[in-house]
């Protein structure tokens, strides 16, 4: 934004307080074209307008001398604003450096000031820059809960943020475009400030190469809690880096961060190392997100069918949730085993895949349902601690159940695992194709006296939204009745055996 006509638009949108305009990005790099009293104007504006979430600023560059005392006074104005929650400022070597400097002497204010304010996104180019921020951060009577920097210089600011005021790092730092020269700043920042307040840590989309994301990983295997959070970006010129993450965390697995998402190449060794790691650790992490950066990756795939195999041998340390960004269907049988296995080890496990082609997932729901859907699946439910919690999330027919699954009545949640997935209103017949003939007498029978021992069902949460199913159910209707009611043809069909 740099012509007056689009300063005036801007003016009316901010004037009119619509509480859909809540978000303002204004390039204010070529101020001179734009007069002081509509600048001015537009501070006035911002100043009190409490719709306003999101503010955007690029330091202007111009010298003139009238230009950059309405700048300052802009800022000054913007320091009275008590509602912007996100702030993004881009500071800039072509400025003129005082500019620079009082500019970040300016907005110490709003950020001392502004309780509101829960996010930034800085881009700073002097050590006076970083001096008056991490000041203003330091003395803030709330902790930033996230801090987005955009270049090596700005990895200063979070180390005269811990000196001041430890406590007041941000809870979440997330990094962009460092380079290989930031990713060490970053990694020496980590290793003199241990146990630093960060709980998650993103360096994904930061350019930073193999050696200086080793370096950070060796810093986060030395801290006495794990992160809650960890993203970063695997390089596809080193297929050694994985194992020697991997090894980083090998004598203290347990400072594995909570959460892992990696991005990029996955190669077979690093997969088997990392799920060699992920089984040493004391509990098993809560997600683990793997995105191909390139579809067809087949280094990629290797890699995943080679964690998932270490997973399958040690279900009770897999993560209790696994995401995979792209499909392959040598995925299948891996996740099949590991599946059965977490089952019947009472743990937890989610499994969600990003799967475009609709036979293939149609392939993949049936063969994951037939694990969570036969015999042993409904016993270890209703007999031990059990609790599946997700699988792909196109697969509507499993939604309900899973989250049903949390209920400490096991018999109510087996009842409802099998009416939902088998005899809901969205039925399918190749569901009862994936349970076993023989215990489908004792199901009916089981889900039958369920209903009658208890109210499983009431209008207000009827399973897929089957009300005329719950009304059935609650006038003790036999199940068996409901079932052949909905869907007659099944009295034909050769899968149901009612002796």
């Amino acid at each position: 934004m740099s012509n007056p006509f689009q300063y005036e638009d801007l003016l009316r949108s901010i004037e009119a307080n619509d509480p859909n305009f809540d978000a303002v990005s204004i390039d204010t790099r070529d101020i001179a074209e734009v007069s002081y009293e509509l600048f001015d104007r537009v501070g006035h504006a911002l100043a009190y307008n409490t719709n306003i979430q999101e503010l955007a600023l690029n330091i202007p560059k111009s010298k003139d001398r009238a230009d950059l005392v309405g700048w300052l006074r802009f800022l000054e104005l913007i320091g009275r604003n008590r509602s912007i929650t996100y702030f993004h400022y881009i500071s800039a070597s072509a400025a003129v450096k005082s500019l620079r400097v009082n500019s970040a002497m300016f907005l110490r204010r709003f950020f001392e000031r502004n309780g509101a304010l829960e996010f930034i996104s800085l881009k700073i180019i002097d050590p006076d820059e970083a001096e008056a921020f991490a000041s203003a951060l330091a003395n803030r009577e709330t902790t930033l809960g996230r801090i987005v920097i955009h270049d090596a210089n700005s990895i200063e600011l979070l180390r005269l943020i811990f000196e001041k005021n430890p406590a007041a790092i941000p809870k979440e730092v997330r990094t962009r475009n460092l380079g290989n020269e930031g990713g060490e700043a970053l990694a020496r920042f980590l290793e003199s400030a241990n146990n630093v307040g960060i709980h998650e840590l993103d360096v994904s989309n930061s350019d930073i190469g193999p050696r200086g994301l080793l370096r950070i990983a060796r810093a986060l295997a030395r801290r006495d809690s794990p992160l809650d959070s960890l993203s970063l970006e695997l390089s596809s010129s080193s297929d050694t880096f994985l194992v020697d993450f991997a090894t980083a965390f090998w004598e203290n697995p347990d400072s594995l961060p909570n959460e892992l998402n990696l991005w990029g190449h996955i190669c077979e060794a690093g997969g088997r190392a990392l799920g060699t790691v992920l089984v040493r650790r004391g509990t098993p992490l809560e997600h683990l997100f793997l995105h191909a950066r390139n579809e067809g990756d087949h280094s990629w795939v290797l890699g995943v069918v080679a964690l998932l195999q270490v997973l399958g041998d040690n279900p009770s340390k897999s993560p209790k949730i696994l995401f995979f960004h792209e499909f392959h269907n040598d995925f299948m049988e891996p996740m099949e085993r590991l599946l059965q296995n977490q089952m019947c080890s009472q743990e937890v496990l989610g499994v969600y895949c990003s799967i475009k082609d609709t036979e293939d997932r149609s392939n993949f729901q049936r063969r994951m349902t037939s694990v969570c859907c036969n015999e042993t699946s409904i016993s270890t439910t209703y007999n031990s601690n059990h609790t599946l919690i997700g699988v792909p999330h196109a697969c509507p027919q499993l939604k309900h159940y899973l989250t049903m699954n949390g209920n400490p009545d096991k018999k109510k949640v087996a009842c409802i695992k099998v009416y939902d997935t088998h005899f809901a209103r969205d039925f399918q017949p190749d569901f009862f194709a994936v349970m076993q003939p023989s215990l489908l007498s004792k199901v009916l029978a089981f889900v039958n006296q369920a209903f009658a021992d208890h109210e499983v069902f009431t209008s207000e949460a009827a399973p897929n939204g089957n009300e005329a199913a719950a009304q059935a159910t609650n006038n003790s209707l036999s199940i068996h009745f409901l079932m052949l009611k909905e869907h007659p043809f099944l009295l034909s069909n050769r899968l149901i055996n009612m002796h």
